[in-house]
Formats: C-alpha cells, structure tokens, sequence
C-alpha cells in the first residue's frame, strides 16, 4: 500500500518509553471489543470457496493444433486454486465478523505462529473501517475502529490499519493507521508508514499508543529489527532515532549528509545494522538533488553512505548470510549485487520482467 507523501517535518516526536511493559504509565487509544464464536466448519474443497471463480466461456469455440493449451499455464492456474483453497480453509478454522476483507486472503494475513488472522474491512454496525485480529485457538477476537486511531477532524479520510510486526514471543502485536494515496521514491514500495503505531497486548486486546498521532497529517517512517530488539522511527523517516525496547534507551541516528525523505529500512538478521535509502529535493520540490543508501550501526547510530548518485533511486530489498546487498535501482530497471565487506558494487544487470 503506497501511503500518501504529507508534508511538513514534525517538530517533536513524543517518546517512546511506552513500549516498555516496565513503563508506569501507558495510552489507551480504545477500549477493546472481544467477540466469543462457535467453532466454524472448515472449507476444503474449491466448490466452496466464499467467492468462487468465474469463467465465461466463448461461443462457437474449438481448439485447433495452434491452439493447444499452454500446459505451464495450466498447471500455474491449477496450483493457485489449490493454495486459494487451502488458506481459504485455513481461514475458516478462525472467528470472523469481516465478510468482505480488503486484503486478498493469503498466507500473509496470518501472524508468524500461525495463532492469529489479521482482516481489515467495513463494519456498517459500526459505521467505520475495521481492524480484527482472531484467534484460532481460544475462537476469540479484538476488533479496532479506524476513526479511533487517526487524527480528530471534522471528516474521515480514506486510508486504513494494517499489522506491521508480531512478537516472536507471541504476546504483542504492533499496527499502524495510514491514510491513503499513491506515487513516492522508489523506495517507498509498501514499506513501514504510517501516521501512528500502536501496540496490541494479545492476551488482552488492550492497545498502547507508540508513536502518537499529530493533527498535522505528519506521518512517521519506521522498522522493528527481526529479533524484536529495536524501532528505527522518524517523522518522514528524517530526524530518525533507534529505540531498544529492551532497555528504554533512545540513540540518535547521525546522518551521513543532510536530506529530505527517507524510507525502505532493511535489517541485518542480527539487528545490529540497518540499511535505507534517502532522497534529497530541490528548493520548491522542483527536482531532485540527489539519492543514496545508507548503512546505520545500530548500537551507535553512527552511519556512513554507501552509495551516491544525482539520478538514481536505490530501493535494498534482502541482505544476504554473506553480507552481500540486493538493491533495485530506478524501480526495479536493474538489480544490484553490492558488497559490505568491500563496499562496491559486484555486480550490475537488468531486472527480469
């Protein structure tokens, strides 16, 4: 989901300390609504599916020796009705009051330990947007409005919620409100976004605010370490701060040289490194200085620039065991091979359609 670029740099970012479970004082955004259910049948067969397929045949249609089906295509549409019918069967194992979800049903929309299914939707009894989260398990379910975790207006705009990180251990979950839009760097490609973060306590539906929100239409870029150790965060991905949710303690991120917007944070598997990418504007926003990636130690916060460029766009989308990074450049026209260890490039080529 591309979330529209606001303006304005935000002026304070009220902290964080409220992750902690330690913390004294926390901020209820709203009271949790949890929902009890029956244990519903399962659907397991592709006759069943909630939303079948359709097909329109042609008229006076015959296959001809020039027509033969494609047996690739065949066998690509016969697997993807076979794993639509098994995570639509595996949807069915949980509580549900979204009956038209605005994410497609995937494998995506369940938590890591496969406890939980995340649905966002339209709810008319509550006459807003939506976010559940059920359990298989204990056939429960926390159910979060929209207009409860945007900013107080005199109109509701479009946008949404959506889950952006679980705890390994299973007891939290953390999601963001986003309001919509399109277009950005290329590094904006669904990344973490939002104009405010909120921690779910599982066990009791209750929801902490972590990044607050700001009636300025600010929105804040950020990333949680896979091994649930750190936040990244700032507002516009500048300004941007490492926390250690572990031990409260806040470190500022130096940067390299000054820019505009950041964004597309990706961890080392460790956590311990981090890389994005930035873009720097012209006065006005009449074109672009330039581009770079970024490496940030994220112990220290001490950072350095790995790659420059007046023109070209840098998205890293995975880090390798051997610290070797896989950039796209210029929304996907090339990949990238780009070494830690020797910090140069290895290797250049164009992207697969």
């Amino acid at each position: 989901m591309k979330i529209m670029n606001i303006m304005y740099r935000l002026s304070n970012v009220v902290l964080l300390f409220l992750t902690l479970e330690s913390c004294a004082t926390t901020s209820t955004t709203s009271v949790p609504t949890k929902v009890t259910y029956q244990t519903p049948q399962p659907i397991s067969t592709v006759d069943n599916l909630e939303n079948p397929p359709t097909f329109t045949a042609r008229s006076s249609f015959a296959l001809s020796p020039s027509t033969t089906p494609d047996q690739t295509q065949i066998a690509s549409e016969n697997s993807m009705f076979a794993t639509q019918a098994a995570v639509n069967t595996r949807i069915a194992q949980f509580p549900r009051i979204c009956t038209h979800d605005y994410y497609s049903p995937s494998p995506g929309r369940f938590s890591p330990n496969g406890l939980w299914l995340e649905e966002l939707c339209y709810s008319d009894d509550d006459q807003s947007l939506i976010l559940t989260l059920a359990n298989r398990d204990e056939q429960t379910l926390w159910k979060f409005l929209y207009r409860d975790y945007i900013p107080q207006m005199d109109f509701v705009p479009d946008g949404g919620m959506a889950v952006v990180h679980w705890l390994n251990d299973g007891k939290y979950a953390y999601f963001t409100s986003f309001f919509g839009g399109d277009g950005g760097e290329c590094f904006y490609d669904g990344g973490d976004r939002g104009s405010g973060v909120f921690r779910v306590n599982l066990q009791t539906g209750q929801s902490t605010t972590i990044l607050p929100l700001n009636n300025n239409f600010w929105w804040y870029g950020f990333s949680f370490s896979p091994t649930d150790r750190r936040l990244v965060y700032g507002a516009r991905a500048r300004d941007l701060k490492l926390l250690d949710l572990k031990t409260g303690e806040v470190i500022n991120i130096n940067p390299a040289s000054n820019f505009s917007e950041g964004g597309g944070f990706l961890w080392s598997s460790d956590g311990l490194m981090l890389v994005y990418s930035t873009v720097k504007y012209l006065p006005n926003h009449v074109g672009r200085e330039g581009y770079t990636l970024r490496l940030v130690d994220a112990q220290t916060g001490s950072e350095r620039i790995l790659l420059d460029s007046p023109v070209d766009c840098f998205n890293a989308k995975s880090w390798t065991e051997d610290n070797i990074l896989i950039l796209e450049k210029n929304y996907s026209e090339e990949l990238i091979e780009f070494d830690l260890h020797s910090n140069k490039i290895i290797s250049e080529s164009p992207a697969t359609p």
